[in-house]
Parts: structure tokens; C-alpha cells; sequence
């Protein structure tokens, strides 16, 4: 009997990227006009799970945000059970990227399998992938709350 190695995870470029615009188009309908860095903002699905958006950094073609979990029951625990993730925004391109999910930045197209670091294959497509459910959910169920500048 012949074992053959698994096939290795490929990317597909064209795939990512249409999640990315998707991405960015969903996201577009929850930014309050005229923001700026500093500008927070809450998405409250029930009152007991709401959403902070923050803008860390605006520039000509590219803007940062900052989406957190601030429901009461993660205020309380320890900050596993508060989620939180930046979004780049790159608008000369019209795409939505994540670049941070709690304390990992600049994820690799590919991870090996299995990692030290228990990294899916196609981790940031994943993450993404999360991103455009939570963007739905938003959209479809969530409301406004106030926005402030910080």
C-alpha cells in the first residue's frame, strides 16, 4: 500500500480578496460619516452584548479600527473572554483585512500542520471568514449606541 502525503493548503487569491471587499462594503454601512481617530462608537446586539468600535488611525487611503467585546460578563472575567480584533481598511482598493486578533499581527497566507502555534492552515482566511460573521450579525440584528470622541 502507497501513502501519499496530504495535500498541502493553497490560497486562493481571488477568493480572499472577494471576502475582503465584501468585508469592507459591510463594514462601510456601520462607519458613522466624517470619523476620525479616536471616534468610538457601540453595536449593541442585546443589552448584554455590545461592541466597541474605536478608529485608531485614519490616512489618505487607509484606515484602522478597533473592534472589542465590552458585554458586562467579560468586564469581569479576564480579558480571554473579551475579544477583540483591528480591521485595516484600504480604501483605494475598497478591502477590509484583519490584522490583529488578540496578540497575534501579520498573519501568514499558509501555516504548516500541525504548528507550535496551533495555527489552522488557512488561518487568515479563517479570521476573515470570522470578521464577515460578525459584520452580518451586526447588520442584520445589531443597533447604534452612542458615539463619543476619545
Amino acid at each position: 500500500m502507497l501513502l501519499t502525503k496530504p495535500r498541502q493548503y493553497q490560497p486562493q487569491l481571488p477568493d480572499f480578496l472577494s471576502l475582503c471587499e465584501r468585508n469592507y462594503a459591510r463594514l462601510n454601512r456601520l462607519l458613522p460619516a466624517g470619523y476620525k481617530p479616536g471616534l468610538q462608537w457601540h453595536i449593541a446586539i442585546t443589552p448584554q452584548q455590545q461592541y466597541q468600535l474605536t478608529v485608531l488611525e485614519c490616512g489618505p487611503f487607509t484606515t484602522r479600527l478597533q473592534i472589542e467585546l465590552i458585554s458586562s460578563e467579560a468586564s469581569a472575567g479576564s480579558h480571554y473572554l473579551s475579544p477583540g480584533f483591528d480591521v485595516q481598511l484600504y480604501h483605494d482598493a475598497r478591502l477590509a483585512e484583519v490584522v490583529r486578533v488578540a496578540r497575534y499581527r501579520q498573519f501568514a497566507a499558509r501555516y504548516p500542520y500541525p504548528n507550535p502555534q496551533m495555527m489552522q492552515p488557512d488561518e487568515k482566511r479563517q479570521i476573515n471568514l470570522l470578521l464577515a460573521d460578525w459584520l452580518k450579525l451586526c447588520i442584520s440584528q445589531g443597533y447604534h449606541a452612542a458615539v463619543e470622541l476619545k
